[in-house]
């Protein structure tokens, strides 16, 4: 099983969606999903959506919410999104004037204002230039499942079975828990509907796959998919992500499970809650599964809101990318505002890439991020999962994760009518997602923060495996949450975590927390700072002894000049009497010294030299994330580096460098920074390590990108690793790399033992050489490759005719990951035949 299940995302429309163009094929088209050459990316207008218009109008607020949850049928309501329509009428009328070919797919009004568009590729840059238009780029997700919890015994961990009652008084009843998954089967005996009624105003979606338990059925599927089951809401041949997930959070209290663990009774963690499937991933793939993108992902997001679910559960993700050219990520944030809980996986990769590999859209600033824990079965509960990811985020070095829950070895349905036990914090998220649901239908005034405030600041301490030790707060969040604790949690907090992010030496950054009345009255709170790391020479204190709900505290981070580089954790501690509340905190310290590394500026793509030997070597690390993500990826550089600075003047979907050749035994290893910091890495793609799991499992690679980059300066270092030897190289650079290689059959006819010659070009990465295959009448064929031509014998080849497939990638698509669509966009496939005379 792989390490991550492969998932896409695309929006959600509040209005149908229009019928997209079929694409025509071609005897050489690019790879897997090219879609014929049609592109599917979300376009936003500058009107602010609905749900962002409430917190900027009180009127309209006051209209069109209900104790903090937007009313999407309220007359406001209706009249505004009416005022985006019109105007997304008249936008729409231009993009067709502008593109005959485009298509609308699905329109958004509730998280976002705008529509999901189909055009050629090759006329994006027209799209981009069309007055009142912006055009977000299509993002991949996947599910996050590691590979292996136990709902016998995780409710009672969390606490959610003293909320219940002995009665089941409140398990849910009411709450509305939309799963955006890959499907969930509505038949499995967990979701026994049996006594259940429908809500007023459901069902909704495809009722042939509703019951009075999962009372909508959606599916998203893009617009040109034709697998038969795309747009049904359960794929009988690739759902089962969704369905344990969605058991975790609801499945029915009692049900008996004769699955791996024998014949035991579980129970979801909201029993009685409704469940809304909104089939997200929906385009089958070779190896991972069913794949969506950021348009459908948006759309499921969007519905999921209109249809007033309560708790949106995503359970999958990938790297983060820059958050302000993430639409998945605005979609969730949205949805917070319009009052639906968006709790997301913090993601599955700590032991690849350490500190610094928590995903998107967990990344979403106004989501519940979850890692993971264990549950108390095979080893003692509350102990980090070594997969769960930690933060900061890579890129927007938020404090992540907020929360812990169970997500090791938990066991939970799977179709069809089956039960299996699972790793990963997708297992961990519908336990959130379910204590979410339990508190909401407890305190329906409570606000999306006021929720997020009382299960982080209530958590109980996670502990490093076999030890008393408590991990570092970018583990574990508050803690792994206690459920009647965050249902009396006294206070809220805002924010719920602090971030200092990276703080120079000789400088002081202070943050505000807001302290708010939660029931605990007026009585003051003692302030400290719980320390679990600090270097040397930081002081972190907070403006006042103690406070009371109402007012707000001022915490100041002071480094000296002197101070000690590091990383900063722990917690703002609020004690009175007995009863405690954390907020978690994380900085670090650094004096980036790359800055003072002589650079040479980059005019534009093409192919440069370079050398290393006899330059400084004043950076021996790289951040975040902190690993190399693959085995072979060096992170010790302490030899000397060169480097080249680029200034991004535009917007662009890549930038990237590849090393092509180096002198004899020269060993040089390449980074992507923000200028002058070698602690702000782009990301994972910012490592050499392939990325994208279409190609293959991760591996060292000596190629480097940015990925949705914003514009500014950039350094692209080349920096030697511990005992290896400085020297010569030669690199190729590139910007906006969205087009896969050329591939050409230079003759169709040969004699027989002559050669035959494909050529194959790629004017800005490059073509890469480990990515060619070739196929002769449906059999794999040995070849060479050499200055742009691949050569094929034909000596054991019969007369006549044959058939000839070659595929091919450049060096841009090892970096495109799942954060980037359709599925492999710089690889191309050529289809044709020869003749042998």
């Amino acid at each position: 099983m792989s390490r991550l299940r492969r998932l896409a995302l695309l929006f959600l429309g509040f209005t149908a969606a229009v019928a997209l163009l079929a694409a025509s094929g071609a005897s050489a088209r690019p790879g897997a999903a090219a879609d014929g050459g049609l592109v599917e990316v979300v376009v936003t207008l500058p009107q602010p959506s609905l749900s962002e218009a409430i917190l900027r109008d009180r009127g309209l607020a006051a209209h069109a919410t209900v104790h903090h949850r937007l009313n999407v049928r309220a007359p406001a309501s209706v009249s505004y999104l009416r005022t985006l329509a019109s105007a997304q009428r008249t936008l729409q009328a231009r993009i067709r004037a502008a593109i005959p070919d485009a298509a609308v797919h699905w329109r958004y009004g509730v998280v976002l204002n705008g529509m999901a568009v189909v055009v050629p590729r090759s006329q994006l840059a027209t799209l981009s230039r069309i007055p009142g238009a912006t055009v977000w780029p299509s993002v991949t997700y996947h599910a996050l499942r590691d590979a292996s919890t136990a709902l016998n015994r995780t409710p009672q961990l969390i606490g959610a079975t003293t909320i219940w009652g002995p009665a089941l008084a409140t398990a849910g009843q009411g709450m509305k828990i939309a799963i955006i998954d890959d499907g969930v089967d509505q038949a499995h005996s967990f979701f026994d509907p049996t006594g259940y009624t429908y809500p007023a105003g459901f069902p909704k979606g495809n009722t042939a796959y509703t019951t009075p338990k999962v009372i909508v059925a959606r599916a998203f599927a893009p617009a040109s998919e034709t697998w038969k089951y795309a747009n049904t809401p359960f794929d009988p041949q690739y759902s089962d992500h969704a369905t344990h997930v969605a058991g975790i959070a609801a499945g029915d209290h009692g049900t008996i499970s004769n699955g791996p663990r024998g014949r035991v009774a579980v129970s979801g963690i909201a029993p009685a809650a409704y469940i809304g499937n909104y089939k997200v991933l929906t385009v089958p793939t070779r190896d991972y599964g069913l794949d969506g993108n950021s348009p459908e992902i948006t759309a499921g997001i969007e519905q999921a809101v209109k249809d007033g679910m309560d708790v949106i559960n995503l359970s999958l993700g990938e790297p983060e990318v820059e958050p302000s050219r993430d639409i998945v990520v605005k979609a969730l944030d949205d949805a917070a505002d319009a009052g639906v809980v968006p709790v997301v996986a913090a993601g599955n990769d700590y032991e690849d890439a350490g500190r610094g590999s928590v995903g998107s859209p967990a990344t979403a600033p106004e989501a519940i991020t979850v890692a993971a824990s264990s549950e108390g079965g095979s080893s003692p509960a509350d102990e980090i999962a070594s997969f769960s990811s930690g933060g900061p985020t890579p890129i927007s070095l938020q404090m992540k994760p907020d929360v812990t829950a169970p997500g090791e070895g938990i066991l939970s349905s799977i179709p069809p009518n089956n039960w299996d036990v699972w790793d990963g914090t997708s297992m961990a998220t519908p336990h959130v997602a379910g204590a979410a649901a339990l508190l909401k239908q407890r305190h329906p005034a409570w606000t999306v923060e006021q929720i997020k405030s009382a299960l982080e600041s209530t958590g109980d301490p996670v502990h490093v495996p076999d030890t008393l030790t408590e991990v570092a707060s970018t583990r574990e969040g508050g803690g792994r949450i206690d459920v009647p604790r965050a249902d009396n949690p006294l206070i809220f907090t805002d924010p719920t975590g602090l971030s200092f992010g990276l703080v120079r030496r000789g400088s002081t950054v202070a943050r505000e927390l807001a302290i708010s009345d939660a029931g605990g009255g007026p009585a003051p709170w003692t302030v400290a700072v719980t320390a679990q790391s600090t270097p040397r020479g930081v002081t972190l204190s907070a403006n006042a002894p103690t406070v009371v709900a109402g007012s707000t505290i001022t915490v100041t981070a002071a480094t000296s000049a002197d101070a000690a580089e590091g990383e900063a954790t722990g917690f703002v501690t609020l004690t009175r009497g007995t009863d405690v509340r954390r907020v978690p905190y994380w900085f670090r310290v650094e004096a980036p010294q790359l800055g003072t590394d002589p650079h040479t500026a980059l005019a534009g793509p093409g192919v440069y030299r370079g050398d290393t030997a006899g330059k400084a070597s004043r950076v021996s690390s790289y951040r975040y994330p902190e690993l190399g993500e693959a085995p072979g990826v060096p992170t010790n550089l302490s030899g000397p580096e060169q480097v080249f600075r680029y200034d991004l003047t535009r917007p662009v979907e890549n930038f990237g460098a590849v090393v092509v050749s180096h002198g004899v035994g020269v060993t040089v290893s390449p980074r992507i920074v923000e200028a002058g910091d070698e602690n702000r890495l782009v990301g994972y793609t910012g490592l050499p390590v392939m990325l994208n799991p279409y190609v293959g499992l991760p591996r060292p690679t000596p190629v480097v990108a940015a990925i949705l980059p914003l514009t500014g300066e950039y350094d692209i270092v080349f920096d030697t690793p511990a005992g290896g030897k400085p020297g010569k190289f030669t690199f190729r650079f590139w910007v906006n790399d969205t087009t896969p290689p050329a591939l050409r059959l230079l003759s169709g006819s040969v004699r027989r033992g002559a050669a035959l010659k494909v050529a194959v070009t790629d004017a800005q990465s490059g073509v890469d050489p480990g990515s060619l295959r070739a196929r002769v009448d449906g059999k794999a064929t040995r070849f060479t490759y050499e200055r742009g031509v691949l050569v094929l014998r034909t000596a054991r080849l019969s007369p006549g005719s044959h058939r000839l497939s070659v595929q091919a990638s450049d060096y841009e698509e090892a970096k495109n990951m799942e954060d980037v669509g359709p599925v492999l966009p710089n690889t191309r496939t050529l289809q044709t035949s020869f003749v042998v005379r």
